[in-house]
């Protein structure tokens, strides 16, 4: 029987030093300045493009994910947030008089969480690293993030950052579930384009590949290339000849080699999935603010919204790719070196482990019996000197989320008297207990889920003034990324 192939080593671990210092100034798509264009979007077009691809894998229950074309780590900054809770369903009405729930992500009750134990990021730009390696490396390591992170993470992330090309195949970027490209296959030469299905989608094989990029279509919102009038306001002078010398047409972004209209997109997603075994799901994003619309009798989107940027969902089928991938895998040969066999180098491989030990210590990672949790309760509202706030803001103290709940936001309703689908753990649940668990629409400018607690009262006693209130937390607002954003 033969010998398993030994896996390909991993190169040797690039050291910081040798990375850029001196970061190029971003340069801003033209459709995205609207000082230039005219154009604006609610909100921004770079969060819209956000906004679906965590909608996607949240939706999808995806556990793993490969940023390819990360830059400088705008999605990073948002996947690398811990979800607010452990492993669990979100909390959800019963919405049927027949008590058999609709499952339908529209009802009340909390938005899916994004659950990750892998994050990794690629991109072939030396320059836009350091950035990146900030973001996906912990804390009190060589992170220089900005960006507002949870501190409490309830399960343990690895993350790695690569350097090199998609066109190049790599083992150690396999396994992961979703692969995402926000506006990535734009700016790759024809020849890499080329190679982005039979790597992507034919070796890879991911769950799931979310793909954004420039609609064409949409540049008919800007000045024609062919006006001759301001010269200062002409899109001939603020876009950029495609480089390629394919077309006549005028780019938003200097390094863009590539903008389809709606049916090339679409001709090109339908040939990738059909190649290599996937389905393929069109869609857009990016409404301005004086929306556009395909005419009637437009070939292949008629009445449809002209959205500025368009997304493809390509999902993994059950049934045989028309085309074989063997080919793309690299073998190693005797003569080739650890660093020369390897096609990506690796920038950093980090573990951000959980942090709830730490905060549970003693408990052996049981959870806290109904009193203990409500004496919580009663103690924070009484130190914060209110009787209803929002579930947020109390899963927000560390000592009742992680050290009493074990990271379980539905324990915590279930000891407060239950919720929807989250039954009481109250010895009586019959008639109004001493909390209430209630929903407020967030879509009335409302808070979501609160909690309310009946017997407080306003007037403070000695007794409540010994609580210990001086070593509770101050009252704070839940953070709005949560869970992957």
């Amino acid at each position: 029987m033969p010998r398993p192939k030994e896996p390909l080593p991993s190169p040797d671990l690039l050291s910081p030093s040798s990375l850029p210092t001196d970061l190029p100034k971003v340069e801003v798509s033209m459709v995205e300045a609207a000082d230039v264009t005219g154009v604006t979007f609610t909100p921004d077009l770079w969060m819209q493009r956000r906004h679906w691809a965590l909608d996607v894998l949240r939706r999808e229950g995806v556990r793993s994910v490969l940023d390819v074309g990360a830059g400088p780590g705008a999605l990073l900054e948002t996947l690398i947030q811990p979800p607010a809770t452990i492993q669990e369903a979100p909390l959800r009405r019963r919405t049927t008089k027949s008590g058999t729930p609709t499952g339908e992500p529209s009802v009340e009750g909390e938005e899916p969480e994004l659950f990750l134990n892998r994050l990794a990021a690629l991109d072939p730009e030396p320059s836009v690293l350091p950035s990146a390696l900030s973001i996906l490396a912990p804390p009190n390591s060589t992170s220089t993030s900005a960006a507002p992170t949870r501190t409490r993470r309830f399960s343990p992330l690895t993350t790695e950052l690569w350097l090199g090309g998609i066109e190049s195949y790599n083992q150690h970027l396999e396994g992961y579930e979703a692969m995402v490209a926000l506006e990535v296959i734009e700016h790759l030469d024809p020849l890499v384009l080329s190679r982005f299905g039979v790597v992507c989608l034919g070796t890879y094989r991911p769950r799931l590949l979310l793909i954004s990029t420039p609609n064409f279509d949409f540049n008919a919102k800007f000045p024609r290339h062919d006006d001759h009038g301001d010269g200062e306001n002409n899109f001939a002078r603020k876009g950029f000849i495609d480089p390629t010398g394919r077309t006549e047409r005028v780019f938003r972004h200097s390094d863009h080699k590539l903008e389809m209209t709606s049916a090339e997109f679409a001709s090109w997603a339908n040939s990738a999935a059909q190649d290599w075994g996937y389905e393929v799901e069109l869609s857009g994003v990016g409404l301005s603010s004086s929306p556009s619309y395909y005419p009637s009798d437009h070939h292949f989107s008629p009445n449809a919204p002209i959205f500025a940027s368009q997304v493809a969902l390509f999902r993994l089928a059950s049934g045989i790719p028309m085309r074989s991938p063997r080919s793309v895998r690299s073998s190693e040969l005797p003569w080739l070196s650890k660093e020369t066999a390897h096609p990506h180098k690796l920038v950093g491989r980090f573990l951000l482990p959980s942090t709830i030990m730490a905060e549970a210590a003693g408990r052996h990672g049981k959870k806290a019996g109904v009193e203990e949790v409500q004496e919580r309760v009663r103690a924070l509202l009484t130190a914060w000197k209110i009787g209803e706030v929002s579930l947020g803001e109390l899963w927000g103290d560390s000592v009742l989320a992680a050290g009493l709940c074990g990271g379980s936001k539905r324990w915590l309703v279930g000891c407060l008297g239950g919720w929807g689908d989250q039954v009481s753990l109250l010895e009586d649940a019959a008639g109004e207990g001493e909390f209430h668990v209630g929903w407020d629409d967030p879509g009335r400018a409302g808070r979501g889920m609160t909690v309310r607690w009946n017997q407080y009262k306003a007037a403070k006693t000695e007794e409540d003034e010994g609580r210990g209130m001086k070593e509770l937390p101050p009252r704070e607002e839940p953070s709005e990324k949560t869970g992957g954003w």
